[in-house]
């Protein structure tokens, strides 16, 4: 029981956070070693938007990172060991969105 009100109280707060940052949306595909993470406002991919990346020294693109004209960006965990990898963006009311993923070794 203790579990169920957990599970219910950490929704509705992630549900209340999310409905205050929803213009501004982070989405991150990773497969093996490779993360494409996109920034999209309202739906639409954003230009040159601020992306910190944190979490390996050997990621092909590691801290403050500007999306490209599509909105993206690709990293790559080019070492030898698996990393967990974060992936934060703040929208204009100073919250922040954060993803994380883990990204396999290069094999």
């Amino acid at each position: 029981m203790k579990t169920l009100t957990t599970a219910l109280a950490l929704t509705a707060l992630s549900t209340t956070f999310a409905a205050s940052a929803a213009d501004l949306q982070l989405h991150v595909f990773s497969h093996a070693n490779k993360a494409m993470v996109t920034v999209t406002k309202d739906g639409q991919a954003v230009s040159g938007y601020p992306v910190h990346v944190d979490g390996a020294t050997a990621l092909t693109q590691s801290g403050d990172l500007k999306t490209a004209d599509n909105g993206s960006i690709s990293v790559s965990n080019k070492g030898n060991q698996p990393h967990a990898v974060t992936f934060a963006v703040e929208d204009n009311d100073g919250h922040t969105i954060v993803a994380k993923r883990f990204l396999g070794r290069d094999s």
